[in-house]
């Protein structure tokens, strides 16, 4: 599914912040905003892959309001059926949404689900 150009600019700019907060904890932080290519795992490009001394460690896909849905399942479990833990994250306020479809289509056990907020002080 399409996002809009907002959730668009959301996704690519909570996948930035992940690459630049977890550089710190793993040797390599890949990733794959939008429709970029630039890292490919066992045919799949996650948005996030986390890789120490050569071993990818965890994988992760971002969501927004637009992408928690039915329609996304079936690359949430091609993701969570690839060998290492899946993450999602998604907005603070759409974990129980996640986790219910999750459990709905019997994935819930093989992926983690995790948030994140943007916080505007103006």
């Amino acid at each position: 599914m399409e996002r809009s150009r907002d959730e668009q600019f959301l996704h690519d700019w909570v996948i930035s912040k992940i690459k630049e907060k977890y550089s710190r904890l793993y040797k390599e932080v890949h990733t794959n905003p939008g429709q970029e290519k630039n890292f490919e795992f066992k045919g799949h490009y996650p948005d996030v892959v986390f890789v120490n001394y050569g071993q990818i460690m965890l994988i992760a896909e971002v969501e927004t309001q637009e992408t928690i849905n039915e329609e996304e399942v079936q690359e949430w479990r091609e993701l969570s059926n690839l060998g290492t833990q899946l993450v999602l994250l998604v907005p603070k306020e759409l974990q129980n949404a996640a986790r219910d479809i999750c459990w709905k289509n019997g994935i819930a056990s093989k992926v983690k689900i995790g948030f994140f907020e943007v916080v505007l002080s103006i």
